[in-house]
């Protein structure tokens, strides 16, 4: 007797949880052994609830030290390793994301030393910068750029303190599901981060609708230029960060780095 396989459909991850769409819709896809699955599809209402998750834990991710940080950052990479080829990708690209993940665990008790400051004053007071996370990042790896991309996006914004939602597309939506499996079995805290698949131009169109989402991860050439030129008019009117990046192939500066965190000025009398 032949057996009838069981069809998969691979859920979103958010809020350190294994969900569907509210919507109930998915996109057919084949994985890299030509299996048929099915991919949930994300719409307005499941990015709404996410950015609610994302908003409550964050501060929490914040005020954890930034030795804390650097670990549970450090911790990703050495599941990320353990899980070898059972990762849908390249061992290429898995040591790549193993490697920038260690990379930018150690970015995470260095970056407000590099880039705080003691401001010169000329009066009888002392002037600190300090820096803090924007908050709720967005992020949109570049669908050739594997788990490195993934990886590039969610280490610079956790790096910096900030939360964060990668966006991925219906054929990379297998390898991000991947690796959420390995984001809920580390010490990574619920909803700071969180993976949303489906089509990446709606996706998008529902991110730019919502005001309370203060920054974009953007990488060069993976939008439309229609679609760019609205995000930038909408980022324009609500005072929300985009920071676009030429590749992933290098890890992000300290400067692009900077641009996922505001500057905090505090004047104390001598």
């Amino acid at each position: 007797m032949s057996r009838l396989g069981i069809q998969k459909t691979l859920k979103m991850y958010v809020g350190g949880e294994f969900v569907r769409s509210e919507s109930g819709r998915t996109l057919p896809i084949r994985s890299r052994s030509g299996e048929v699955m099915h991919v949930s599809r994300a719409s307005r209402k499941d990015l709404r609830d996410t950015i609610e998750k994302m908003r409550a834990a964050q501060p929490g991710w914040w005020k954890r030290t930034a030795y804390n940080r650097g670990q549970i950052l450090y911790r990703l990479a050495e599941i990320l390793e353990d899980r070898g080829d059972s990762l849908p990708t390249s061992t290429e690209d898995r040591l790549a994301a193993v490697d920038r993940a260690v990379h930018f665990a150690g970015w995470t008790d260095k970056i407000s030393a590099l880039l705080s400051s003691l401001n010169p004053v000329g009066q009888a007071f002392v002037n600190y910068s300090m820096l803090g996370p924007v908050g709720l990042v967005v992020a949109v790896p570049h669908p050739k750029d594997g788990l490195l991309g993934m990886i590039e996006a969610i280490g610079a914004a956790l790096a910096t303190g900030n939360s964060v939602t990668l966006f991925v597309d219906g054929e990379n939506a297998p390898l991000a599901i991947a690796l959420s499996e390995a984001l809920a079995t580390s010490d990574v805290p619920a909803a700071i981060v969180n993976i949303l698949t489906g089509d990446l131009a709606e996706l998008l169109a529902a991110a730019n609708l919502q005001d309370d989402l203060d920054a974009l991860y953007l990488v060069k050439g993976s939008l439309s230029a229609e679609l760019r030129k609205a995000i930038d008019e909408k980022g324009a009117q609500v005072m929300r960060r985009i920071l676009e990046v030429e590749s992933t192939e290098r890890p992000a500066s300290p400067h692009q780095l900077a641009k996922l965190m505001e500057v905090k000025t505090v004047w104390m009398s001598t």
